[in-house]
């Protein structure tokens, strides 16, 4: 009997909370309420106002949304629709007013409200002691389909505002706009570029590729690079959003290819499901020519900063390398004395580049009273097939006793006009060096000097000599010349010598050659 009982109060308090409801419905749709009434604030719109559907058979939603509305506590709505366009499937009461309190909501989708309109009808209302909710959100969110391509009005008719004691609340309403267009699936690549149009078989072309989706939904798709019917590589285009472009870039090495031939270079987009758009996934750039690589190392000059040399000083040999090919190459090159080597050295020289190397030679060991022929001789890389240019002999060397007369450099030293020491010069300005010379003699001796200036490139941009006496002790010169505009920027070097009198006269080193570098700046 009590069971029977709880069921009778539960039934009763069921019946008065729909009584409540269904009153306070009443009270509402009796208000006389102009449609669209001019309003300071309120207003109940659709959101978004616009709402663009891609295809048939895609689901949507959209919301009914209050801004600005000070103690709601119940509202009604009529909403009109095109069914032959739309299919309304779903209603949801919006979070504004139940998640404050309870609220008693109802509503009805009909597509066949009548021959040229469906219709969605919803009502809620608060069911208990609430004063109402202010500020902006939403009421309700209805969920549709698309049936076909066309446009329907979101049309809001009969629309209640209503305060907890049934007073009218005055408002705009904004309606809104659905579309449904034709799906569009349409990938296309719009540019291709390969860079360099000509290169040496081995070496690497980037094909840069700009993938474009011109479709009106997401798409997902591959890219291919061709050299003519061959796949270089592929990439995946993942979801790519329409109306937007991917920027791909792919690196061909063109190691194994079959050089002195031209080859067309092209990119493919994959056709996507129902594509019927197809003249634009292929776009071709053109030809990448392919030449036969050359590999070819040669020494072009080798001499000495003097042919006559006291047994036991350290002079400077200089040698030019050159890379005469196309590839960038290492190598070893060897400086040697007659059959005997001096030195080995690992030298790596880009394409068409030529380097300047300078080799120190100790004289310790070798013999007094005996002339040397001086040689370099680079290494054949692989693929050379020139190998007479990888040898070069120039001029001869003699060794004499070494002078019981000390005559020596000192110090070297790059300053200004006043003897400061400085880090470099600029372009365009004049060089100072501070050059000390020690004599043991107990007399004046008469001594040549002579500076030689290379800018970073190897490239000669001063010479000068000194030629005259020189006292006991040590001796201080500060020659000073133009840098010229020309000389590159960078380390350069400048190598000084003291001999008896010029070569080509007789004459021979004092002592070994002394060498500093500095900085060249740009004017």
């Amino acid at each position: 009997m009590s069971i029977q009982g709880n069921e009778c109060v539960n039934c009763h308090l069921k019946l008065s909370m729909t009584l409540i409801a269904a009153l306070l419905l009443a009270l509402l749709t009796s208000l006389v309420i102009p449609y669209k009434v001019d309003a300071e604030n309120t207003t109940l719109l659709i959101e978004p106002q616009s709402t663009k559907v891609w295809g048939t058979g895609k689901s949507f939603s959209i919301n009914v949304k209050v801004a600005e509305v000070n103690g709601l506590y119940g509202w009604q709505i009529y909403l009109f629709y095109n069914p032959t366009v739309l299919n309304g499937t779903e209603i949801t009461e919006g979070p504004f007013l139940k998640t404050h309190s309870e609220t008693f909501f109802e509503f009805t989708f009909d597509d066949k409200y009548n021959s040229t309109h469906g219709r969605a009808t919803a009502f809620s209302t608060f069911t208990g002691d609430v004063s109402g909710v202010n500020g902006t959100g939403v009421l309700l969110i209805l969920t549709f389909k698309a049936k076909n391509i066309g446009n329907s009005m979101l049309d809001l008719e009969k629309t209640v505002l209503g305060d907890r004691d049934g007073n009218p609340m005055s408002h705009t309403v904004i309606d809104g706009v659905v579309q449904v267009v034709n799906l569009i699936h349409d990938v296309a690549v719009e540019s291709l570029i390969a860079v360099p149009k000509k290169v040496v078989d081995g070496q690497t072309v980037d094909i840069h590729v700009i993938a474009a989706n011109r479709g009106n939904t997401t798409e997902t798709f591959s890219v291919k690079v061709y050299c003519n019917e061959t796949v270089i590589d592929a990439r995946t285009v993942k979801d790519l959003p329409p109306k937007t472009t991917a920027a791909l870039t792919f690196a061909w090495n063109t190691t194994g290819v079959i050089p002195n031939a031209t080859y067309i270079i092209k990119a493919e987009a994959s056709r996507v499901p129902l594509e019927t758009i197809l003249h634009n996934n292929v776009y071709e750039d053109g030809a990448v020519e392919v030449i036969q690589g050359l590999h070819d190392i040669a020494v072009t000059g080798v001499f000495c900063s003097s042919q006559s040399i006291p047994k036991g000083m350290t002079v400077n040999i200089y040698v030019m390398a050159e890379n005469k090919g196309n590839y960038t190459e290492t190598f070893n090159l060897t400086v040697y004395r007659n059959e005997t080597t001096i030195e080995t050295r690992t030298v790596r020289l880009q394409y068409g580049a030529t380097e300047f190397i300078v080799i120190a030679w100790n004289t310790t060991d070798t013999e007094t009273n005996a002339t040397y022929l001086l040689g370099a001789a680079a290494s054949l890389v692989q693929g050379e097939e020139n190998s007479g240019n990888n040898v070069f002999t120039d001029g001869f060397v003699t060794i004499y006793p070494p002078s019981p007369l000390n005559i020596e450099i000192v110090e070297l030293t790059p300053c200004d006009e006043s003897g400061s020491t400085v880090n470099g010069f600029a372009a365009g300005t004049t060089a100072y060096f501070k050059i000390t010379v020690q004599s043991t003699s107990l007399e004046a001796e008469k001594i040549l000097l002579t500076v030689n200036v290379y800018d970073s490139s190897g490239t000669a941009i001063g010479v000068l000599s000194f030629s005259g006496p020189i006292g006991s002790g040590t001796t201080t010169l500060r020659p000073g010349f133009p840098i010229p505009l020309t000389a590159s920027v960078g380390t350069a070097t400048v190598y000084v010598n003291v001999l008896t009198d010029w070569p080509h006269l007789g004459g021979v080193p004092h002592c070994p050659e002394e060498s500093t570098t500095f900085e060249v700046f740009s004017s």
